[in-house]
């Protein structure tokens, strides 16, 4: 189903369409949807350059950038805008990705309303400065470099340092719009054949990255939370340094008091906090940048499977042409996204397992700093004190400091003790072994096809 609203043609988010083209974006293969919107015949598509649909309103920065990026091995995923063979205009969020000797290009509706606005005002803006650069004699090679350049101006000012960075938030989102809006690899039961045999395996995909693109909302809302606490980290490191300055620098006038003993446990004890503290913001930046994979490979399997799945259920219904094709290379793509996600998977329990680890030490540490540090003041109130040999300062004035810092203590390791919690309790319901079988076992039926 479709609408037009003055030039552009708007499609349900049902539609889920694709093409494969070779190494050079000329058009190989395509589903139907495809061709219906773009209103061309497969015989006008096929052997063409995919910039047959190209529409003059789009940046040539942002193809510049796509190429690099694809030529460099990296999926893309931006908005675009295409003009389909009547005239009409047509967005799109496409997300590109390699397959052997080729590109896989699945499209889909665009869905998150706040990115989608923000990239049309950029677009518009981008393509204003190219029209600029024409006009004063740019070629197009040039127009396109000074497009690219503008786009990442732009991008940068976003928040994002390339055009894959934007890549890696976008397609997340768009996945989890799509997966709130119901749209699911189709059914149809009772049907037989290679083509269902792959459409239930395709299911079966589905739900479990379903169920991971869910978890990983556990994970950015833990995130979320660590942000907040490391804000107070500074805070937290300078006390904690300051807590051991002053253990070293006041001692007891008594000889036999057990000051310098609990000093000992105190500096100690400060000192390891103060080292883990420092290392915690390494330790969220990492589980950030596995969060992050895990979250842009997780979408990209399941919009692939999604595209996968809707074109076995085409071709069960006979609505599909060069199928063995098509069903490779769609193949393919999911492939190398069950590898990635696999490994994803590893690599991010693996960095929560570390920081859950980094935050009980820091918990452990300043929790029992507390007592000795109470123990190491009293002891020095009712002794007298005196300044270490080599120290210097006031030693009222370094008595109060210690009593203030006694007085405040550490409490946000309530806090941070809750979101180590949170972090043990976190999920990944992906079977490895489950989901190459199932891949494997949607090669083998592809060879059926054939």
């Amino acid at each position: 189903m479709e609408t037009i609203q003055g030039n552009e043609r708007l499609f349900d988010v049902e539609d889920v369409f694709f093409s494969t083209a070779d190494l050079k974006g000329v058009i190989r293969n395509a589903n139907r949807t495809f061709l219906f919107l773009a209103r061309h015949s497969r015989e006008e598509m096929v052997g063409a350059p995919h910039n047959i649909i190209r529409h003059d309103d789009m940046p040539a920065g942002v193809f510049k950038l796509m190429w690099d990026d694809l030529e460099a091995g990296r999926p893309v995923c931006t908005y675009v805008l295409n003009r389909a063979g009547d005239g009409l205009d047509y967005w799109v969020f496409a997300t590109v990705t390699a397959v052997q000797d080729g590109y896989v290009s699945v499209r889909t509706k665009p869905l998150d309303e706040n990115a989608f606005a923000t990239v049309r005002e950029v677009y518009g803006r981008v393509r204003a400065l190219e029209h600029e650069a024409a006009e004063q004699g740019s070629g197009r090679r040039e127009v396109a470099e000074k497009g690219a350049g503008a786009l990442l101006s732009e991008l940068n000012a976003l928040g994002y340092s390339s055009l894959a960075a934007f890549s890696m938030a976008a397609l997340p989102t768009e996945a989890v719009y799509l997966i709130n809006r119901g749209v699911h690899v189709p059914t149809r039961d009772g049907m037989e054949g290679p083509a269902a045999a792959i459409l239930a395996r395709a299911r079966d995909i589905e739900r479990d990255s379903d169920t991971l693109v869910g978890q990983m909302t556990g994970y950015r809302s833990l995130l979320d939370g660590l942000g907040s606490w490391m804000q107070e980290a500074p805070s937290i490191i300078e006390r904690a340094r300051r807590t051991g300055e002053l253990v070293a620098t006041l001692d007891s006038q008594d000889p036999e008091s057990s000051v310098p003993s609990v000093a000992s446990r105190v500096a100690e004890r400060t000192g390891h906090a103060v080292e883990q503290l420092t290392g915690l913001t390494a330790t969220v930046v990492s589980l950030y940048r596995a969060v992050q994979q895990l979250s842009f490979h997780a979408s990209l399997m399941r919009l692939h499977t999604l595209v996968l799945g809707s074109y076995a259920a085409a071709v069960v219904d006979g609505a599909e042409e060069d199928v063995p094709a098509a069903m490779t290379e769609l193949h393919h793509a999911l492939t190398v996204d069950l590898k990635k996600v696999g490994a994803a998977c590893t690599e991010l329990a693996a960095q929560r397992d570390a920081l859950d680890g980094a935050m009980r030490l820091v918990v452990s540490d300043l929790d029992r700093t507390r007592r000795p540090f109470d123990r190491w003041l009293r002891a020095l109130q009712s002794e007298g004190a005196s300044l270490h040999e080599g120290a210097q300062g006031d030693v009222r004035a370094l008595l109060e400091e210690a009593a203030g810092l006694a007085g405040t203590g550490f409490p946000e390791m309530s806090s941070l003790a809750t979101l180590a919690a949170r972090c043990r309790g976190l999920d990944l319901s992906y079977d490895t072994v489950a989901m190459d079988d199932a891949g494997t076992s949607i090669a083998n039926v592809i060879l059926d096809l054939v």
